[in-house]
């Protein structure tokens, strides 16, 4: 059963963010202390972001990793290195963190200047 549980709720509030975090267990809230909550609506979303994903309906952890690829609304994180999950955005709160680490920007520069 795919229900959203805070689907009334947010639709009331202007910080959906803060909201979201407020019913989630507090493992899960500690672990979102850098990230923030993407809207579809509002923000835009990046290959190589950090990612945690929320279930909607039990607003459990699913997991965590780093964006390979967005397609329509589908997700693909890498996990630790070790594999790749794919997800449907749909049924998910996603929270994000940019990276801001010198090297990666490097390589994004160097991979844009490739396909140029």
């Amino acid at each position: 059963m795919n229900t959203e549980i805070l689907k009334d709720i947010l639709s009331f509030t202007e910080d959906k963010q803060n909201t979201i975090v407020y019913f989630l267990k507090p493992n899960i809230q500690k672990l979102l202390i850098n990230y923030y909550y993407y809207d579809h609506s509002d923000n835009d979303i990046f290959i190589d972001q950090h990612i945690v994903l929320i279930k909607k309906n039990n607003l459990h952890l699913e997991d965590k990793g780093i964006i390979i690829l967005i397609n329509k609304n589908k997700i693909g994180l890498c996990i630790n290195d070790l594999y790749n999950k794919y997800y449907d955005m749909n049924n998910y709160y996603i929270f994000i963190k940019n990276r801001n680490n010198k090297s990666s920007e490097r390589e994004l520069m160097e991979s844009l200047l490739k396909k140029l």
